[in-house]
């Protein structure tokens, strides 16, 4: 047994748990109401009240696979082949990191599942990130780009997952759409990290992307059960944890690729672009930024004339398209690292252009 046959093993485990528990807790949503009333904010469309408890199924499918792992380990210690012994005993050394991480997942899903009970106030909210990702940047992850200052690394790391969570949790607005982004870009975080023998960020990322996809034959349309706050928030933190961690260094002093900071920004480009063409127009047209409306790129694409699931298909496949130039930058040197740059550039530019005919003032509807 080697490594990739736990990586796939693991994602395709977390997706069939994944597949249990959504039903469950689609009918747990009806009984407990957590349901997502039609026309209940201004930019929402769907006509049925649709159940919101698929994070809370996403993050019971996560916590499983984590806990059976872990019991594996204790309980039945023969059962890991030989030459993977070493690597699980090094587990003991970041065990203290991987309870920060999953403990900053079950806190994040919580306050995504309160706030899809009782909607609270943008300000609340936002607060009760910071805390959160600010503990998370302290004691579980760390971005190293460019500094040697704890300060200044906890402040990259921090600002870091704060802009991947609400970036994923914008990105949440059509049948299927972020269940399968985020399930594309975690499985290409999966096989960047395990190219280059980063054995836990492989395996939370293949987790992840197990438990997004086994989501998605729910959510996608017409979707059964929506994710949720406590979905997008789990999503959106697990991406941003995942992107921190990635350092492609295989020992020793020198970086196993020259430009390891451009792959998590090519895996989540599309996200990103998204987040930074809806902040900007909402500013244009002097609205809050944390209020819903049709201006990102998926509403876009309906305005062009394509259906909802044509929409969705397309920003999978772009986002796909972008996010294999991440795998690409592994084996790249600088002129094949800036003309992937420049492709990825010249497509967002393409969709800017395609887009700039629309009506992007915020009061159009579909």
């Amino acid at each position: 047994m080697n490594w990739w046959t736990i990586y796939f093993a693991i994602f395709l485990l977390a997706m069939v748990l994944s597949t249990i528990y959504t039903p469950i807790c689609r009918a747990l949503a009806w009984k407990w109401n957590f349901l997502d009333k039609p026309l209940a904010e201004g930019h929402k469309k769907h006509t049925n009240a649709t159940p919101v408890l698929g994070g809370l199924a996403m993050v019971m499918s996560w916590v499983t696979v984590i806990a059976i792992g872990l019991l594996i380990m204790k309980f039945f210690p023969e059962s890991i082949p030989e030459k993977l012994k070493t690597v699980y005993k090094g587990l003991k050394d970041v065990m203290p990191r991987v309870i920060n991480i999953v403990g900053g997942a079950i806190a994040i899903s919580i306050l995504g599942l309160i706030d899809d009970k009782k909607p609270m106030s943008a300000k609340l909210k936002l607060s009760l990130q910071i805390i959160v990702m600010a503990v998370v940047a302290h004691y579980g992850v760390q971005v190293t780009l460019f500094s040697s200052s704890p300060f200044l690394r906890w402040l990259m790391t921090f600002a870091w997952l704060m802009v991947i969570l609400n970036a994923i949790n914008f990105y949440d607005n059509m049948d299927g759409l972020l269940s399968g982004v985020a399930g594309i870009c975690a499985f290409i975080f999966m096989i960047a990290a395990g190219t280059m023998g980063q054995y836990l960020v492989a395996t939370l990322a293949g987790l992840t992307s197990g438990v997004a996809w086994g989501f998605y034959f729910f959510n996608k349309s017409p979707a059964s059960i929506f994710m949720g706050d406590s979905g997008s928030h789990f999503l959106g933190y697990m991406l941003g944890v995942i992107g921190a961690m990635v350092t492609y260094h295989t020992g020793g002093n020198d970086l196993s690729i020259p430009y390891p900071f451009l792959i998590p920004f090519l895996v989540l480009a599309l996200p990103l672009f998204d987040l930074g063409a809806v902040v900007v127009i909402r500013l244009k047209n002097r609205k809050p930024i944390y209020i819903g409306d049709h201006n990102h790129i998926s509403h876009r694409f309906v305005k062009m004339g394509f259906s909802r699931k044509h929409s969705v298909r397309l920003i999978h496949l772009l986002c796909l398209i972008i996010g294999l130039c991440g795998i690409a930058i592994l084996h790249s040197n600088l002129i094949v690292a800036l003309l992937l740059l420049a492709q990825t550039a010249a497509l967002l530019i393409f969709l800017t252009i395609l887009h700039s005919r629309q009506n992007l003032n915020g009061n159009s509807h579909e």
